[in-house]
C-alpha cells in the first residue's frame, strides 16, 4: 500500500567532519581520503544542505560529496563544491560555501562521503544540514 500521508523529519542535526587529505580519485571505485559525512537511519534522511567552510587559508579546491547504495558500498560522484583560494585574516573570512537540495533524500543504509581534490592551509570542515524520518 502506499504511503498517502506527508511524511516530515523527526530529528534534526548538523554532522560535520574534518577532510585533512586530497582525494584525486572520482571514481568512487578507488577513491581514498574519504571521509563519511552521514549514514542514513533505518526510516530514511532527508538532506537539505551540504557546506564546507575552510579553517585558515586555502588554494582553489572542490569539495567531492559522492552517495553509495544502501548497503554502504559503491560509491558514485553526486556533486562537488568549488573553493576559490583565499586568504583569512583578522578582517577577511575565510571561505564557506554551500549547496542547497529541495528534495535528497536517502534510502536506510546510504552514505554520503566527502572529500577535497587540493587540502592545503587549512583543514576543511564540511557538514550537511539533515533531518532523519
Amino acid at each position: 500500500m502506499a504511503n498517502t500521508n506527508p511524511i516530515f523529519a523527526l530529528t534534526p542535526d548538523v554532522p560535520i567532519v574534518t577532510v585533512t587529505a586530497a582525494t584525486t580519485d572520482r571514481t568512487g571505485a578507488t577513491t581514498t581520503n574519504l571521509v563519511n559525512l552521514l549514514t542514513a537511519t533505518s526510516s530514511g534522511t532527508k538532506v537539505t544542505q551540504i557546506g564546507a567552510k575552510v579553517a585558515g587559508n586555502n588554494v582553489a579546491t572542490l569539495v567531492l560529496i559522492f552517495i553509495t547504495d544502501s548497503s554502504g558500498a559503491n560509491p558514485k560522484l553526486f556533486d562537488e563544491i568549488p573553493m576559490a583560494a583565499t586568504t583569512a585574516g583578522n578582517t577577511t573570512t575565510s571561505q564557506r560555501q554551500v549547496n542547497v537540495y529541495s528534495d535528497l533524500q536517502l534510502k536506510a543504509g546510504q552514505i554520503i562521503k566527502v572529500g577535497a581534490t587540493v587540502v592545503s592551509g587549512g583543514n576543511i570542515n564540511i557538514f550537511a544540514v539533515k533531518g532523519d524520518y
